[in-house]
This record gives C-alpha cells, sequence and structure tokens, in this order.
C-alpha cells in the first residue's frame, strides 16, 4: 500500500469495520511510536461509534499533549486485503492543528506484520 509523506509525516487509508459495516477513512497518520490504535470520532460517526454511557473516559499522554478516549473492539481494522479482525482501539477528538482522522499505531502494526518501505514509501502487511 502507498504512503503519503506530507509535513514529515507518513499517512495511509484504511478501512474499519464495525458492527459488519466498512467505512473507508483517509488521513490516518502511520505512527510507530504510538503504542496504540487510535480514531477521531468524528471521522467514524457513519459507523454510529460515539460515547455511551457505559464507556470508560480516560486520559492518555503523547507528543502531542493530552487526549481524552474511549475504548471499543471494533470487527476489524483492513489493510489493502489484510485484516485484523477483534481490534481494541480508542476514540477520542484528535484535535492537532491539522487534518488527521486516525493514528494507525503500534498495536495494530506488530499484529497485521506490517514491513515499512520508507524508501519507496510503502507498507506492507504479511499475517
Amino acid at each position: 500500500m502507498k504512503l503519503e509523506l506530507r509535513e514529515s509525516l507518513l499517512f495511509a487509508s484504511l478501512t474499519l469495520v464495525y458492527r459488519g459495516a466498512r467505512l473507508e477513512i483517509d488521513d490516518i497518520l502511520v505512527d510507530t511510536g504510538s503504542s496504540t490504535t487510535l480514531f477521531s470520532i468524528d471521522s467514524v460517526a457513519p459507523l454510529g461509534i460515539h460515547l455511551e454511557s457505559t464507556d470508560s473516559i480516560r486520559r492518555i499522554r503523547g507528543v502531542g499533549g493530552v487526549e481524552y478516549v474511549f475504548s471499543r473492539r471494533v470487527d476489524a481494522i483492513a489493510m489493502e486485503g489484510h485484516e485484523a479482525a477483534s481490534v481494541e482501539i480508542e476514540f477520542g477528538a484528535l484535535d492537532y492543528g491539522f487534518t488527521m482522522n486516525g493514528i494507525l499505531g503500534l498495536d495494530v502494526l506488530l499484529r497485521a506484520g506490517a514491513v515499512l518501505d520508507l524508501a519507496n514509501l510503502t507498507i506492507e502487511f504479511s499475517v
């Protein structure tokens, strides 16, 4: 899968599967420095993912600052024919001052056997 280099950051597109519905989401930051995968709550609204009274809100901290998130298990994250099934991911505002709908973190990258080819700006999945 081809990656896009923007402002020294790598971006990709992927498909999120939740309760059988599929949604392609662009502007996903590929971030090996993020331990978890996180999506903008606005980007997943068409799937009906929203904060529910039974969700726990927790505070996470990263280079971008502090973010308040809730977690949800999704059916899968699909990337160019490969799927990481039954994945627990986080959802939050992701307001960092530039266009980004999510962060593809190390949890999913490892699970999918991601191989980054930075010379050719591609990512392949072996699992």
